[in-house]
């Protein structure tokens, strides 16, 4: 499966349990200026809702791209000076080390926060916006938060949310809020969405 010829005008944050959260996206094979406004919308949505990452089917596209600026956490809304926004197609994640554990929430499971363990050292290759695939190394307990974010979002990209890692312990509280988005979501849809088993 490939990922779509076009992509839409116009995205928006979507929130569990949206069925598209639980896809796994297509591959991208075409590298085109479509693809590219599309990556740039995505980083609208991101700044939008105050993010550090953002997954494609968290705007409901199948598409294996997600978009982050992990240093946004450093700075005030108003303060655009640090910034390391990057593309990230079709990535995948090589020779894993280790186990960290950091608390994590997303922007599609509003106000839900836990402890999720990653790998700690790992390497990330994927492709620009242009195809030009690249390698990075990254290491959590060396201060790279960015290892965290891209595991994060890794996991949108084959229909794995964070709180898929979390124990029964940590379900059971945030069991309330989840409670709320489906009530919301089946509000708004008509539809139970894809309810998180627990």
């Amino acid at each position: 499966m490939t990922a779509p010829a076009s992509y839409p005008s116009h995205v928006s944050l979507i929130e569990y349990p949206h069925p598209a959260l639980r896809r796994r996206a297509a591959e991208v094979t075409v590298f085109d200026d479509a693809l590219r406004t599309f990556c740039g919308r995505m980083f609208e949505v991101m700044d939008l809702n105050k993010g550090v990452g953002l997954a494609a089917p968290q705007v409901a596209v199948s598409a294996r791209i997600f978009v982050t600026d992990h240093e946004r956490r450093k700075r005030d809304d108003d303060d655009h000076s640090v910034s390391d926004r990057r593309i990230w197609i079709n990535p995948r994640i090589e020779r894993t080390t280790g186990i960290s554990a950091f608390e994590e929430g997303c922007l599609s499971f509003p106000g839900i926060y836990a402890k999720v363990h990653r790998h700690n050292q790992f390497d990330i290759v994927a492709q620009d916006e242009y195809g030009t695939e690249r390698r990075l190394s990254l290491d959590v307990d060396a201060g790279d938060f960015l290892g965290i974010v891209v595991q994060h979002e890794l996991d949108h990209l084959d229909g794995i949310v964070f709180v898929d890692h979390l124990t029964p312990t940590q379900l059971t509280l945030c069991r309330r809020k989840l409670g709320e988005l489906e009530k919301n979501f089946k509000k708004a849809t008509g539809s139970a969405g894809s309810i998180l088993r627990r």
